[in-house]
């Protein structure tokens, strides 16, 4: 009982020191991001970090949701719209910034619905699911990005404190430039 005690005495002189425990997870509620699933369904089709012939060898940038063309595409986070047009091989696509140099994008869309400047809150419907760009079949492809570089979106929406936005691993940072 006497170690237990001065354990204890120790761990709160210690954090009291350092604060380091009480900036630990989770974060205080008016840091917490709202979050909410992108697509009604959540079939996924390709996840982070997969490597394929398709995407050239490379690691896969997001997480792809299997869905039909025209499928409504919701907000996972509040912020303002960044960027709305046509984007290469992801075609048709939404940036939204969440702040904290966190931001999603919504890839291979059919239409959008939201202009650059628009705020947007979780859950609001932003665009229609589609195949534009390099897409094999109708989806939407959703990326998490930290100061431009792609995280993994499942650590984002799944993860026990949702909005968590977790380092780039090394493969993104040599692709991206971290």
């Amino acid at each position: 009982m006497f170690w237990a005690g001065l354990f204890a005495l120790l761990l709160l002189a210690f954090t009291a020191a350092t604060g380091t425990l009480a900036n630990a997870d989770p974060l205080p509620r008016e840091r917490q991001l709202s979050i909410t699933m992108p697509t009604t369904r959540v079939n996924l089709s390709a996840k982070f970090g997969e490597t394929s012939s398709y995407w050239g060898g490379l690691p896969h940038s997001g997480l792809d949701f299997d869905g039909a063309t025209g499928d409504a595409i919701f907000a996972v986070a509040g912020g303002v719209v960044k960027e709305v047009g046509m984007r290469g091989s992801y075609g048709r696509t939404i940036t939204i910034s969440h702040g904290d140099g966190v931001a999603s994008m919504y890839a291979h869309l059919s239409a959008t619905e939201v202009n650059v400047g628009d705020q947007v809150f979780a859950g609001d419907r932003i665009a229609r699911m589609g195949a534009t760009g390099n897409a094999s079949g109708s989806h939407l492809h959703l990326e998490i990005q930290l100061r431009g570089v792609p995280t993994d979106p499942y650590g984002f929406l799944f993860a026990a404190n949702p909005g968590r936005v977790s380092d780039p691993p090394a493969w993104a940072c040599r692709i991206y430039s971290c």
